[in-house]
This record gives C-alpha cells, structure tokens and sequence, in this order.
C-alpha cells in the first residue's frame, strides 16, 4: 500500500499490483512522475486481472499533505478538464495534448497509465505540492457511466484496495469509466483537528465546497444515469453494541426511501459479503449516509444514482478474496433495468 496507508486486507493492493521480472531503475525526484510501490513481488492473479501497482501511489503519506481548501481556479481548470476528458474518453487512448497544460495550472499531472487490459487517464496532485485535492482516474474506450468513490483513505482502512480493484477489474463489459479517491486524511484538513470538531474541511464526503464534489458534479452533468458507488467502512465496537446478529454491511442510497439500485443489491450482496447486510433504513437506522454531500448533490439529478456502501472491518478483511471481489462487483456493476 501507498506510504502511510495501513490497509487491512494485508497486500490487498500490493498482492493484487502488476508485477514485472525485474524492478526499474528509480528516477531522480525531479524526474520521477509516477507513483511506483514494490513492482517486483509475485503476486496471484485475480480472474486474470491485477491491479496496476501505481495505483497505491494515489495516496501520499498523511504526514506528506497540507491541506488547502478548493480554489476558484481549481474549479474553473476542472470544468475544463473533466468534461474534455470524459468526451474524448470513448474515441481515444491519447491524453488532449491542451489539456496536460490546464492540469498543470493548477499543480496536477495529467498522465496515461497503459496495462495489459486497460489505458487509463489519471489527474494527481504534484508530489511537491500534496494539498488534498484528490485524485481521478478515467477509462479511455469501452465503459459503462459507473463510478468508483474512496472519500475516507487512511480512515476507512482497506476501502482504497477495495476501490481499485473493482474499478481496475470489473465484470466483462461492465467497466466503470471513472475512479475518484481523496488524498487526505478526513480529520486533518486543519492543525489539531479532532473528530469531534463540528467541521472538516479535508472529509470530502461532507464538504460540498471540495474539488471532488465538483468533479462528481461535472460527471453527473457528462454522464447521463450516472451510477456513484461510494465505499466506507464501519468501526464495529459501536455499532455492533446490543446487537443479536453481527452486521456485515449496510446499503443505503442516503435517503430514507431506497430506491431501485439500492434495493435490488442489498439482497445479492449477502452473496459477496456474508450474513449481516442490511438495507437503511429498512433493515437497521444507522450509517444511512443521509448527510453525505454527494447523495444530496445526485439528488438533484433526475437519471443519476447513488449507492452508499459501509463495510464492516470484518468485511473488508474478507474481501481480500479475489473470489468475493468479483461476486461484488457482479452485484454493484449489473446494469439496472427500469
């Protein structure tokens, strides 16, 4: 996993990366544009897919990140960017040579990974200038209007590993186009900041002024019957408290009225995840995500949707079988018919 993420699926990420026979020579910091974990370990295939090591390298050391607020100019150089990207996506493996230059603009680099299955476009944040703005990756050529969601790296441990994988190895013909995660810590957008403070600038999830409530915006205007699937994870002590049966997950569209989507998968994923998966606010009134920022903001899309998935830790250990990954992103990815 990426310096500083501590993940619980062990080498979730790592024992998922993309190996090679012999490790390349390290460039020097001035040259070094992407982010590389130990690409020399053997790893196992997963249904023939691995996860691209430079994946872990989203997510910068914690101690690494300063966070800055979203800036004007941050929003205007996006509204350029991500609607470009997406439009060229479909038709092309080559980045808009214009583009590399907005993204420049405002401290990303605009890059083509290319794996054995896939050529991806990825906007990061300079490695010297880390301030939490998060990270995105697009699918260029065949793809579905789903898209992959990891707001609390370094909290909801294991949920980067999970992400990846599911966006870097879906079903067959059923590829998410997009791959979104934060680059900071949810309780370190300001200098001793604890999680009792009433606000936290750096928890994408909750602060609808962030760069990646403006790209979920700009997606959800690209993408007609955009589908989010945002990933969480759940502390079990308190939530477990008084309880007869352990819950394993819980399912909400972050309304107190699921809708289609949220319905037709809270039953399957029993299959993926195991006895305890339960349906907010139907089947268990906590962890309904109803305050969070992108379920209020999809709102207001007719044809777009939501899917607020919290994980207990149990259950993200557990799906550090290959075998559980794929049944869940059969579940999650499985079109959607009116």
């Amino acid at each position: 996993m990426a310096a500083g993420v501590v993940s619980v699926l062990g080498a979730a990420v790592s024992a998922h990366a993309q190996t090679t026979t012999k490790a390349a020579p390290r460039p020097s910091p001035r040259q070094e544009r992407v982010p590389q974990e130990d690409p020399s370990v053997n790893v196992p295939e997963h249904s023939g897919c691995r996860v691209d090591a430079r994946f872990s390298g989203l997510w910068p050391r914690v101690d690494a990140v300063t966070f800055h607020p979203t800036t004007l100019e941050e929003r205007a150089a996006f509204s350029k960017l991500l609607p470009a990207l997406l439009a060229a996506a479909p038709k092309q493996k080559d980045v808009p040579p214009e583009l590399t230059n907005v993204a420049a603009s405002v401290g990303f680099f605009l890059e083509t990974w290319t794996t054995p299955r896939d050529t991806f476009w990825v906007l990061r944040e300079r490695p010297d200038g880390y301030h939490g703005a998060g990270a995105y990756v697009i699918r260029t050529g065949e793809a579905s209007h789903d898209v992959v969601q990891v707001p609390h790296p370094y909290f909801d441990i294991g949920t980067e590993d999970i992400g990846a994988s599911l966006f870097s190895c879906p079903p067959e013909g059923h590829a998410p186009r997009l791959f979104m995660t934060a680059t900071a810590h949810r309780y370190k957008g300001t200098p001793g900041e604890t999680p009792e403070d009433p606000e936290h600038p750096a928890d994408v999830a909750h602060n609808p002024e962030h760069l990646f409530q403006t790209v979920t915006d700009l997606a959800a205007r690209q993408l007609p019957a955009l589908r989010v699937v945002q990933l969480h994870g759940f502390g079990e002590s308190k939530v477990q408290k008084g309880r007869t049966q352990m819950l394993a997950a819980v399912v909400s569209d972050g309304t107190r009225k699921p809708g289609m989507w949220a319905r037709k998968v809270s039953s399957p994923l029993e299959d993926a995840l195991g006895p305890g998966v339960k349906l907010f606010p139907d089947g268990v009134q906590v962890l309904g995500g109803t305050q969070n920022a992108q379920a209020r903001l999809l709102q207001a899309y007719p044809l777009a949707r939501f899917l607020h998935l919290e994980m207990s830790s149990r259950t993200r250990k557990a799906l550090a079988s290959p075998a559980r990954l794929d049944r869940l992103a059969q579940i999650l990815f499985a079109p959607l018919e009116d």
